[in-house]
């Protein structure tokens, strides 16, 4: 009873001490919240870190459409500072890498990367200092919660790459810890294994706050950064496939706000890159923006049927395909699609459309903007040739679903990403073949602006490299070229996908016929050979690492008996 009653008056008194601690743990944030006035003294305080945090060199040429306190105001009563995350950290090293580079026009160089094991062999690389993951890897053979494989349609959960960014990261820290033990032990220089992640967040998936929740799953799990191409939901396709549905400049620099609008909120220093599909870009989801107005193409007969209705009316007519097919191709033979700039020289004399096209300089000018409007572009028509009807029609060609067609160049691109670079920390142009010369014009344009905005370039596998002129030597200086441009971040963005599947294809197809002489042949000798340390798997695992922390554990009782590295321990045999 004596032992019952003092454990009680133990447990009471234990109580009020827990209480008291936590509640004076908290009382500088009780303190803060007791009042009106106290908060607004909190929301200000907080605001002024924000700006303090904003005016540091990581933030110099980034721009921001609100204020401190519109963060403050949406984080909550938890200042920045109790939620830490590993990724900003990340970040910070990619900042200083991409800073550094830049300044010495030198590339920052990777590879994509599909699993741990390509992950910690691209860490061994001491000239390799970034990790890229790959959306279209993901979607073709890591699809997270349903475990459908697709192509690269943007179609996937939306925290499929994340995930993927999570796992990797993961591995990351499990190989940095078990390099970081060793090399205390040994008094070694330890591999870096904690290159920061570049990953791919497609089109971001939805509106503003879906892009918001994007970018905090990133955050959460590792990413260093991310890129946001300017495609729409539901008419993504890769880069490099025809069919993608441009957004409006507008939407896109929507994501952009909302992706370091979120991150702002977090108080993370991850980046956001900027990538542009105009380039290559044949449809565009909505002519809302006067800025894309001037790359809309359209029609110059009158009183044509528009391709939609004469295509509803054949569909409600159960005409076969193969003739719709073949009707569609003769609609648009017959009509000619033209910018409006384009119809204006077809029906405008030399000297007319001279006059039209110094005005047009003018008044961009004298409103202080790079583009014009449609109503614009007509206003200054009908003042050049007002005897003349000038006919343009852009709805007749659009699409079923209401697309306009789009005509994609490199001034599209330029014109799109100049819009882009303030609000992101690098710009992402997306081409359709390696083209020295085209980077190069579109570097020039962007630095005439912007002088600090870095340039990224997807070193696709989707290109013939071999097709496109380049000699042993020219492949080799290709990256290097291309950074002297500013082209500081550069990628083959499938690089894991397809030496995962040349190299297994090519042991698969020997060993069906000399068994384990082609698996020795082409895997243990080479890795060997090659110092690949994946042939000691069961070390490159961390098995020594587990061993290390179960010694702690147990004061290295059962180091004998339950030790990973005893009498069976085949690796020995290496």
């Amino acid at each position: 009873m004596v032992l019952t009653i003092k454990n009680k008056v133990f447990n009471r008194t234990t109580s009020r001490v827990l209480k008291k601690s936590a509640l004076s743990q908290n009382e500088p944030l009780r303190k803060h919240f007791n009042s009106v006035s106290s908060t607004a003294d909190f929301i200000s305080s907080e605001s002024t870190k924000v700006e303090e945090w904003w005016a540091s060199s990581r933030f110099k040429n980034v721009t921001r459409p609100y204020a401190a306190i519109d963060v403050v105001k949406h984080r909550g009563s938890l200042p920045a500072n109790t939620s830490i995350y590993p990724s900003s950290y990340q970040a910070r090293k990619l900042f200083n890498l991409l800073e550094e580079n830049f300044q010495n026009g030198t590339p920052l160089h990777t590879l994509g990367v599909i699993d741990p094991v390509q992950m910690s062999q691209l860490a061994r690389c001491e000239n390799i200092k970034v990790a890229y993951i790959s959306g279209w890897a993901c979607s073709s053979t890591l699809v997270g919660s349903t475990n459908e494989v697709s192509p690269d349609f943007g179609d996937y959960p939306y925290d499929t790459v994340p995930n993927q960014v999570e796992r990797i990261f993961k591995a990351q820290q499990l190989h940095d810890r078990k390099a970081f033990l060793e090399a205390s032990v040994k008094g070694s220089t330890p591999v870096d294994y904690l290159k920061p992640i570049i990953a791919d967040a497609d089109m971001g998936h939805g509106g503003p706050t879906t892009v918001m929740k994007v970018a905090k799953l990133f955050a959460e799990k590792g990413a260093a950064a991310i890129h946001l191409e300017d495609q729409m939901v539901g008419g993504k396709r890769c880069g490099h496939l025809s069919g993608a549905v441009l957004v409006p400049t507008a939407t896109h620099l929507m994501r952009l706000i909302s992706t370091r609008f979120q991150w702002d909120i977090m108080g993370v220093e991850n980046l956001a890159i900027a990538r542009t599909d105009s380039c290559n870009g044949k449809l565009l989801s909505s002519s809302s923006d006067p800025r894309d107005h001037e790359f809309i193409k359209g029609i110059i007969r009158e009183s044509v049927v528009p391709w939609s209705e004469k295509l509803i009316e054949m569909e409600g007519k159960n005409v076969p395909n193969a003739s719709i097919s073949a009707m569609e191709q003769e609609w648009y033979h017959e009509n000619e699609l033209f910018t409006f700039d384009e119809a204006l020289a077809k029906q405008l004399t030399a000297g007319e459309y001279e006059t039209y096209k110094e005005k047009k300089e003018d008044l961009k000018i004298k409103l202080g903007r790079t583009y014009l409007s449609l109503r614009e572009m007509k206003n200054l028509a009908q003042i050049v040739a007002p005897s003349k009807k000038v006919i343009f029609d852009w709805d007749a060609p659009r699409t079923k679903e209401g697309y306009y067609m789009f005509k994609g160049c490199i001034e599209a691109a330029v014109r799109r990403s100049l819009v882009f670079a303030p609000y992101s920390d690098m710009i992402w142009l997306e081409t359709k073949t390696p083209d020295l010369e085209q980077a190069r014009s579109f570097s020039s344009e962007i630095h005439r602006f912007f002088p600090a905005t870095k340039l990224v370039y997807n070193l696709s596998p989707s290109f013939n490299w071999s097709a496109h002129g380049f000699d042993d030597k020219a492949l080799k200086t290709f990256i290097w070229d291309l950074a002297k441009e500013g082209f500081t971040l550069q990628l083959v963005s499938l690089a894991g996908l397809h030496s995962d599947g040349v190299s297994f294809w090519e042991l698969a197809n020997s060993f069906q016929n000399d068994g384990m002489k082609a698996y020795v042949e082409q895997v243990q000798r080479r890795e060997k050979e090659s110092n690949c340390d994946v042939l000691t798997h069961q070390l490159w695992s961390g098995a020594e690492y587990v061993d290390s922390l179960m010694k702690v554990v147990q004061n290295g009782a059962s180091s004998q008996t339950l030790g990973t590295s005893g009498d069976n321990f085949t690796e020995t045999q290496f």
